[in-house]
């Protein structure tokens, strides 16, 4: 078996170029535009997230269980817990914190790429090794 691996090894050429280059700058805007997109892309996550949670939360009737809890702990009759956590209070508080995580996320790119650039003027970048193998 070891042979054959042996054979299969040795028959690639191995015609591949190797390069090394230190990555020196991080393009400010650049940095900011991916840190956007990614946050985009999180937050349209987290909405889908939120929606699924409340709605198997609703479904398996853990809103109406969690609020004679409540009842019970508190005595008496307080608000239920359905009415406090509806669809549209929770996707508006989903909404708000995409919204936040969209600015906050987007300025620590930027600040981020800042540092970064700050150090590899230090340092001299970060060795980064590309090959091309066809």
């Amino acid at each position: 078996m070891s042979n054959i691996v042996n054979k299969v090894r040795k028959s690639r050429p191995s015609s591949g170029k190797q390069v090394k280059l230190n990555l020196v700058h991080i393009e400010f805007w650049s940095a900011i535009k991916v840190g956007f997109t990614i946050q985009i892309a999180l937050a349209i996550a987290n909405l889908v997230g939120f929606f699924i949670l409340w709605l198997v939360a609703s479904k398996t009737g853990l809103f109406s269980s969690l609020s004679g809890v409540l009842n019970a702990v508190v005595g008496g009759s307080s608000s239920s817990v359905a009415s406090s956590l509806s669809l549209p209070r929770v996707m508006s508080f989903a909404v708000a914190l995409s919204a936040f995580n969209i600015l906050v996320g987007t300025l620590l790119a930027g600040v981020v790429a800042l540092i970064f650039n700050a150090i590899a003027r230090i340092v001299g970048g970060v060795g980064v090794g590309f090959t091309n193998n066809q």
